[in-house]
């Protein structure tokens, strides 16, 4: 055969197989109606039954996809971010507590003490928490065993059995460890390795960079601690260096971390909440629906009974489940808003607004460690005032500041409104005395009455300042007031979270239970046209 006879051939034959298919499907359609009611009936049904299974399933899909979501905001993206969070503060306070200690040496010994009265003084200090107990590697000893897997001696991995009550107190200490079990769970709750070439911003790497600098930052402190005495600087300079590690390096690592665990939670947020599921809802069981008044026109038609209980029951079964579908993906996406709006926005906001206190506050003792010639800790003590919105004064700059407290204190309920007046005087109080601290520093020295011999004048501007700054509660009360309002929004948050998830199970399960009833009752009311008519 030639090409052009066989390339013929090919081209007849492609009409000759639609008209035998077409010519099939007449001969079928043909027999169909030939062939008895109930054989008709059984097709229906059939028909019916698949196209309400399909609507169950692919609800079931939607609904499951919704509840996944809903879940991890709580249980991974939510519980990364506190984690996260929670690294950050105890980093933050740890450097808060270290400097706080060694500005509190200027004046522990004024110069006017005998020798055998400054090492009495001496004694007693060191017997304070802060320095009881070595405090100088064991944090970071125990983050780097416990993040390669391997427990480094003496190290928080085998030390807490033995440790030293008085060690155990140390505040210092405690912050560390507490921001070191807050890096040890983000490893569980997002755990994977660290791939610098690759992806180096990962949140792993990030976790790693955090626990390499950790130790270079205790080695610093623990540098300050061995030098700091009154009049000698060496001591406030490694602390120097130590908070401008801390602040320009190991937190704003953290911040990387908060920042990537909040958009996750944004995205787990639009996934749980999107319209998408209400759409596919709607569908599936609006078509289940055509399907269920087609097949009771068909029985009307073929039987001349205007309605079949069994497809009504079905019937209104299926638009019960698609009511309930509507009312309950409503009341999720309801108390998920709610949460955001109440609970995670401001309880996110106020847990920076802690961490930026607390930089603020290590800040201000080593502006005045400084004397006034601390121009770095001044700025670094302007900037995280301004950050959270105020100025160094104590004057709030208002909600369009962009400040994280004014942010945060109007974003909190009504029901808060004592504790958000308590909390913006506190920190206002707080600045206040700062404020009156540095014009005290400003003052010129006192100069000795004639004829005293031992020069004596009372009191320095630079002791009158740091004990007004040291007896000031204000800024301990703010951070208490600001620890109760974040345990109080973070379980709220995960008690709507909760409820939030328990709706999309129980729609879950009333779709289940609507699907099984309407096929058992359309069965049961096409059955018996199936009986009726063999």
């Amino acid at each position: 055969m030639s090409g052009a006879e066989h390339s013929g051939h090919s081209f007849a034959g492609a009409p000759r197989s639609a008209a035998q298919l077409w010519a099939g499907a007449r001969r079928h359609a043909g027999r169909v109606r030939s062939a008895g009611a109930g054989s008709r009936f059984v097709g229906v049904l059939a028909l019916l039954t698949g196209v309400l299974l399909l609507a169950g399933l692919v609800t079931q899909m939607v609904l499951d996809r919704r509840l996944t979501a809903t879940e991890s905001i709580r249980e991974r993206s939510v519980a990364a971010l506190i984690a996260a969070e929670r690294l950050r503060a105890g980093l933050a306070g740890a450097d808060a507590t270290a400097a706080s200690n060694v500005f509190a040496w200027v004046t522990l010994a004024p110069s006017s003490l005998s020798p055998a009265e400054r090492r009495s003084v001496y004694d007693r200090v060191k017997a304070d928490d802060f320095y009881a107990g070595d405090h100088s590697g064991d944090v970071s000893a125990g983050i780097a065993g416990d993040l390669t897997g391997d427990a480094a001696p003496g190290g928080a991995g085998d030390g807490a059995a033995g440790a030293d009550p008085a060690a155990a107190a140390n505040p210092y200490s405690a912050a560390l460890r507490g921001a070191e079990t807050a890096l040890l769970d983000l490893r569980e709750i997002d755990p994977g390795a660290c791939d610098p070439v690759r992806d180096p911003g990962s949140t792993h790497c990030v976790m790693t960079r955090i626990a390499t600098l950790i130790p270079e930052y205790t080695g610093l402190v623990a540098a300050a601690v061995a030098n700091t005495r009154p009049g000698n600087p060496v001591g406030g300079a490694y602390q120097n260096l130590a908070s401008d590690l801390m602040t320009r390096s190991i937190l704003g690592q953290t911040d990387q971390l908060v920042a990537a665990y909040g958009d996750r939670v944004d995205r787990d947020y639009r996934q749980a909440t999107s319209g998408a599921a209400e759409g596919a809802l709607l569908g599936a069981l609006g078509g289940a629906l055509v399907a269920l008044v087609g097949a009771q026109v068909y029985v009307f038609r073929r039987t001349n009974r205007m309605l079949n209980l069994g497809l009504v029951t079905a019937t209104v079964l299926v638009v019960g489940a698609g009511s309930a579908g509507l009312v309950l993906l409503h009341g999720q996406g309801e108390r998920l808003a709610t949460a955001q709006r109440s609970d995670y926005v401001p309880t996110t906001l106020l847990a920076a607004s802690r961490t930026l206190a607390l930089q603020a506050r290590t800040c201000e003792f080593l502006s005045l460690i400084s004397l006034g010639n601390g121009e770095n800790a001044d700025r670094c003590f302007a900037d995280a005032v301004s950050a959270l919105g105020y100025t160094p004064d104590g004057q709030p700059k208002g909600p369009s500041s962009g400040g994280t407290l004014t942010a945060g204190l109007t974003a909190l309920p009504d029901r808060f409104a004592g504790q958000r007046a308590e909390l913006a005087g506190d920190l206002g109080s707080w600045l206040q005395v700062r404020a009156r601290a540095v014009a005290t520093l400003q003052e010129p020295p006192p100069t000795a009455p004639a004829g005293d011999s031992t020069g004596a004048a009372g009191p320095t501007a630079f002791g009158r300042a740091i004990k007004d700054t040291l007896a000031s509660p204000h800024f301990e009360r703010f951070v208490g007031g600001t620890d109760e309002l974040l345990a109080q929004g973070t379980d709220s948050f995960a008690a709507e979270l909760r409820g939030a998830a328990r709706d999309v199970r129980l729609l879950t399960g009333i779709v289940v239970v609507a699907a099984v009833l309407a096929v058992l009752c359309a069965g049961l009311g096409i059955g018996s046209r199936i009986r009726e008519y063999r």
